[in-house]
């Protein structure tokens, strides 16, 4: 049947508002539920999403309801970055619905949707866009390659189950732990975040002021802060790594989450993430929490899944990358380690 007809006699299509957040959220939980058993993130972190700046929700979230008035599926498009070469598209659509043909009706606006970015990106540059699929969820993957999407690469969810303490971490010499001072660090914080994504898979550099601004806004502005969990690896009076957890991550309240772990090049392949990580581990096993995620890009250009591996984390969900071409040029994210300057 074809997608035009399934919208005319079952669903209605329309740009959501911040008033839809409670149903989105109840969309978003139970397709938690039904692939992965828990109920996802909260909608306190839902609405953070949904006010990062420079993100318009009634121009870039799709809705589509029943005759009911029922939310059965969406999908937003994210090209809030000042060079969006990349616009990001997260497509939900409800586990008793899926490959009906809503999935092909939603990735044609967002790819509409996507082409409006070509218009502030410069010519000579190419354009892409990108979407991560649950591994567990066939639909999803099936349909963007439908639509002419390519499975480019994968990630992993990542979890560490502790049954006793963790070890505790060995420092090399010179090397010292501290916690986060709100009052003074967190933009010193923010310098090394983006230093060491440098070498991560699709970074694109941000002008500074609107990076920072991002950056304080996901990390700080939801119920899962806690600057009690930030960890930085000093060397003197130089924060040379850190480790930036939350109380709980995007999918489970039990566990606790690792946003953000990564050492500045010189200090590289000394030991100082793996005593990050295991001092993360550690405190969050003092506050109860039995459980501790992360994610990862699988092909870590750093090699960061083996570094996960060795300290005792599994596996705990795939994510596969698709991609399609917009428009031809030059690549300005990273694809490669570059050697240091």
């Amino acid at each position: 049947m074809a997608i035009k007809k399934v919208l005319s006699d079952k669903y209605n299509v329309r740009q959501a508002r911040m008033e839809d957040l409670p149903q989105i959220h109840q969309l978003e939980q139970r397709k938690s539920l039904h692939y992965h058993g828990v109920l996802g993130f909260t909608l306190d972190r839902l609405r953070n999403e949904y006010e990062l700046p420079g993100f318009d929700i009634e121009k870039s979230v799709h809705l589509m309801e029943d005759q009911e008035g029922k939310l059965v599926a969406l999908v937003e498009v994210w090209d809030e970055s000042n060079l969006p070469v990349h616009p990001y598209i997260s497509l939900t659509v409800s586990p008793d619905l899926e490959n009906q043909g809503l999935e092909s009706y939603l990735l044609d606006w967002a790819e509409k949707r996507s082409l409006q970015v070509l218009d502030r990106v410069d010519p000579e540059l190419r354009v892409a866009m990108r979407s991560h699929s649950d591994h567990a969820i066939e639909s999803s993957g099936n349909a963007k390659l439908a639509v002419g999407m390519k499975h480019i690469r994968h990630g992993f969810r990542m979890r560490i189950e502790m049954e006793g303490p963790p070890p505790k971490p060995v420092w090399p010499d010179e090397i010292s732990m501290r916690l986060f001072d709100p009052e003074k660090d967190t933009y010193a914080v923010y310098e090394v975040d983006d230093e060491v994504f440098r070498d991560h898979f699709g970074y694109i550099k941000e002008l500074p002021e609107e990076g920072y601004k991002k950056f304080q806004h996901h990390m700080t502005g939801d119920d899962s802060y806690d600057p009690s969990l930030w960890f930085l690896a000093m060397d003197g009076e130089e924060i040379i790594g850190i480790c930036l957890c939350r109380k709980y991550g995007a999918e489970d309240k039990d566990a606790g989450y690792i946003s953000s772990l990564g050492v500045k090049r010189p200090w590289r392949r000394r030991g100082i993430s793996l005593a990050l990580l295991q001092h993360a581990f550690g405190e969050f096993y003092q506050r109860g929490k039995r459980k501790v995620d992360l994610e990862v890009d699988a092909a870590s250009l750093t090699g960061a899944t083996d570094l996960y591996l060795k300290a005792g984390m599994f596996v705990l969900r795939q994510f596969d990358m698709y991609e399609k071409e917009l428009r031809p040029g030059k690549n300005v994210s990273v694809t490669s380690l570059e050697p240091s300057e």
